[in-house]
């Protein structure tokens, strides 16, 4: 019974989420690379899938293995941890930005996509097309794993050039989603300067490197000003900004639209944790949502709040 129950789950959510107009054996046939037959005897569950293969077309449609098995198994969930699989540092770091790519591109057409995050640190979605700022998260992730020499200097690091493709994709990608809210505490900014001036005092990072990353923090900060007076993106994609009167242990996101819905820990600096259970996004969003029980509204409206919170952020990066 359980057997079959699963079998069927994963062939219906296959077929919801195989681009639209192809047929599922066919997709099947290219994707695992086998024989139409062989494709059948699967789908009729006269042969099992293997490990493998739920692996592959888990990972190609972005369907959740914990979802399939756990609907029928009660209080129990499963969550990715998304563990590094290449021995390259530079791989393991595109594949965790490729991973949230794949994420975010779910939502593209799709205008009832949600983003809730409720975050103690500035989120890298908002500042990974800054060419600095972001190699500086990755020159601070290779110098936490000690694989690889960092740079005594940002500017003579090398990203190779689909990171830097992927960062800016990422950043763009946030702003497809219909609704986004944002929930700050007030350390978002200050514990990004501890920590650029914590790796400047070890010189990993160059003075001149502390001076780029100050403008571009400047600038962020001028770009997030005016996103939250309009309190959307462009093309009318709505941002709700809030500054909480608590601070967070961690980083929490939620991400859902029509088809799809994810809940996010950040674990390991850039890395995540998380899950697809509807029990778990449930309870993740009505968190980050009551969170802002104790916060303040900053976009669009809340601008007393607002000039203090940017005025105060300002004087934090001067002192870099």
């Amino acid at each position: 019974m359980t057997k079959n129950y699963i079998v069927k789950e994963l062939i219906n959510e296959m077929k919801e989420r195989i681009p639209p107009g192809q047929n599922l054996a066919n997709y099947l046939t290219d994707t695992l690379y086998m024989g139409k037959e062989a494709v059948y005897r699967r789908l009729r569950g006269e042969v099992a899938f293997t490990f493998d293969e739920v692996a592959v077309i888990s990972h190609n449609l972005g369907i959740s293995i914990d979802q399939i098995i756990g609907n029928h198994l009660s209080n129990r969930v499963t969550f990715d941890v998304n563990l590094l699989r290449s021995p390259n540092l530079y791989e393991s770091y595109h594949e965790i930005v490729e991973r949230y790519l794949r994420i975010f591109n779910s939502m593209k057409g799709d205008s009832v996509t949600e983003v809730y995050s409720a975050t103690n640190t500035i989120p890298f979605t908002f500042y990974s097309a800054y060419e600095y700022l972001s190699k500086f998260r990755l020159c601070r992730w290779i110098y936490q794993n000690g694989k690889v020499k960092t740079p005594n200097s940002l500017s003579d690091m090398h990203v190779p050039d689909k990171i830097a493709a992927s960062h800016k994709k990422l950043s763009e990608g946030l702003k497809k989603a219909g609704k986004t809210y944002f929930i700050w505490d007030g350390n978002v900014f200050s514990s990004f300067v501890k920590e650029i001036k914590y790796f400047a005092g070890l010189n990993l990072i160059s003075t001149s490197d502390v001076m780029y990353l100050k403008n571009e923090l400047q600038q962020l900060l001028i770009d997030l000003e005016h996103l939250s007076v309009k309190g959307e993106y462009s093309e009318g994609h709505e941002l709700y900004i809030y500054l909480s009167n608590i601070d967070f242990e961690a980083t929490y996101t939620y991400v859902a639209n029509k088809d799809y819905q994810i809940s996010l820990f950040r674990i390991y600096s850039i890395n995540s944790m998380d899950s697809q259970s509807p029990q778990i996004c449930e309870i993740q969003k009505s968190w980050i949502q009551s969170l802002r029980r104790h916060s303040t509204l900053i976009s669009g409206s809340g601008e007393a709040q607002r000039i203090t919170f940017i005025e105060k952020q300002r004087s934090i990066i001067e002192t870099l």
